[in-house]
């Protein structure tokens, strides 16, 4: 095995800036991260993680989006491994089952190779065919995949036993990140076509194979024997076991209960775990939590009241009320980010404008008055509460908070965009894709239906280049769009972290937080 090579095939300079290389990957799967090293892996051992919630939806790639760290992702990573995977920090793209994805001069087609002779647990081999089988089954309009949008369009061939391409319908030079974040779970062909229950019996060719899976208490997964990188995996067993309470999976790893944990929204529990004596890998990112308006619904369907609210919120407080310890975000782009706009473009806290707009809007007869509709966890529950304790300081406007559990709110907010105010987590590396699959007309988790023809345009730009200065001036575009619009308001910066045990090794994040578990090891006792 040897480190991940990153070549672009059009156009990457020496020296070019992380955030912005882009285009192909190539090269075996890259070793774990340097937050791990702490000398020689062991092999053996079992290993409890805690995660924040059930896997709801079933473990079909098809049908799961919005893959979260806390949820349904590091669940996928261990049974189907990644074909591609992003560097959470840094939005890099990496090989694992994938050996390499390179785009033509403009990045219509993309030539996938996979590595040899890998199978899945139940003997088939996950090859080109297999590849191509999985997202021809997203495209299936039976299969109603919310990641068809992603490949309408899109034909695929196989070329040979370990090579497909992927011709696209428009040039995309960033199409990596889609596939590193969006299609990098494969699942069996053979099995899905046999299994009508096959969300909840995945076959994968990941370092791990379901044993047993008691709903709501425990996953068990064991060392798959074929996987394909010899020697691999190192732990025996992986267990997840969902905990709702933040505190109580940090504190579950503390007692030696558990070797690692989740604790998904408050950056506030990294302090926590640091206290008690625990380690933290974590990843630094752009986005963040956002406040989400649905524009297609009274009062947000007018821009006078995303505005009033926008001038009315004093984020810095928020930030600093809601989740002690985080920071405010300044751009839709981290403090770190090539993209990041210097002096922040952002509209500041403005009371007596506010009150003018929501008293415009009430003598208009449209006093605002709104739902703003949460999940049950800590962070976003306080947003809720410091949004109506705020608001409530102002004339003609009233808050109600709501909140859902993770079924609920996904079947109302995310399938059927029955909300007014919502939220969701955007971590941002690179805006290629969470940023466009956010912002674009239609967009995979534009739930605030929102549309704007010249946003779309720059989009479609800062996609189709990897040259710096035009991905640049793309994205300066669509934050300028997003800040006099106001379909979403970012509300804190983002930071993907694991909490763990100082004996477990090989953490690397990738993607939105999640673990690759390959890599993954005890100390010997």
């Amino acid at each position: 095995m040897h480190h991940t090579l990153r070549t672009a095939a059009a156009v990457i300079a020496a020296g070019m800036v992380l955030g912005l290389a882009a285009c192909s990957t190539s090269g075996d799967p890259a070793p774990a991260g340097p937050a791990s090293a702490t000398g020689d892996p062991v092999a053996g051992g079992d290993a409890t993680i805690i995660l924040g919630v059930e896997a709801v939806r079933g473990l079909d790639p098809a049908l799961l989006f919005n893959l979260t760290p806390s949820g349904d992702a590091n669940r996928m990573a261990a049974i189907y491994d990644v074909l591609f995977w992003s560097d959470a920090s840094t939005g890099e793209v990496h090989g694992q089952l994938g050996d390499s994805l390179e785009p033509d001069v403009d990045g219509t087609v993309w030539t996938m190779s996979l590595h040899p002779d890998i199978v899945f647990t139940d003997g088939t081999p996950l090859d080109a065919a297999a590849v191509v089988a999985n997202y021809e089954r997203i495209q299936d309009p039976a299969t109603a995949s919310p990641l068809a949008g992603l490949l309408e369009g899109a034909t695929f061939a196989v070329v040979d036993e370990t090579t497909l391409t992927i011709e696209l319908t428009e040039p995309n030079l960033q199409f990596d990140k889609i596939v590193a974040t969006s299609f990098t779970h494969i699942g069996s062909p053979t099995a899905m076509a046999e299994d009508p229950d096959y969300a909840n019996n995945p076959v994968g060719a990941g370092p791990f194979v379901l044993e047993e899976w008691v709903r709501d208490d425990h996953m068990t997964l064991v060392r798959n024997p074929d996987y394909f990188q010899e020697g691999l995996p190192y732990l025996d067993s992986i267990t997840f076991t969902p905990l709702r309470d933040p505190t109580q999976r940090i504190n579950t790893v503390q007692t030696g209960a558990a070797h690692a944990a989740v604790p998904g929204s408050e950056l506030a529990f990294k302090q926590a775990a640091t206290d008690a004596g625990l380690a933290l890998t974590t990843a630094p990112a752009g986005g963040g939590p956002v406040l989400m308006f649905n524009t297609q619904t009274a009062p947000f369907n007018d821009l006078r009241a995303r505005q009033a609210v926008q001038l009315a919120l004093n984020i810095d407080e928020l930030t600093s009320v809601v989740d002690p310890g985080s920071s405010a975000p300044d751009s839709l782009y981290g403090p770190e980010s090539a993209f990041h706009p210097g002096d922040s473009i952002f509209v500041e806290h403005d009371a007596e404008a506010a009150q003018a707009l929501f008293s415009e809007l009430a003598a208009d007869g449209n006093p605002v008055s709104f739902t703003v509709t949460m999940p049950q966890s800590g962070f976003f529950t306080r947003t809720a509460e410091y949004l109506q304790s705020r608001l409530a300081q102002y004339d003609d406007v009233t808050v109600q908070i709501e909140t859902l559990d993770n079924a609920t709110l996904d079947e109302r907010v995310f399938r059927k965009q029955d909300y007014q105010m919502s939220a969701q987590i955007v971590p941002v590396t690179d805006p290629e894709p969470n940023l466009a699959k956010l912002l674009q007309t239609g967009g995979q988790t534009n739930y605030m239906g929102f549309s704007d023809p010249e946003l779309d345009a720059a989009l479609d730009s800062g996609r189709a280049s990897v040259d710096e200065k035009e991905r640049t001036a793309a994205y300066a575009t669509v934050e300028e769009i997003v800040v006099a619009q106001v379909p979403i308001l970012p509300i804190r910066n983002q930071e993907s972290f694991t909490v763990h045990a100082k004996s477990l090794h090989g953490l690397t994040l990738h993607g939105d937080g999640s673990l690759l578990y390959d890599r993954l090891w005890l100390n010997a006792e």
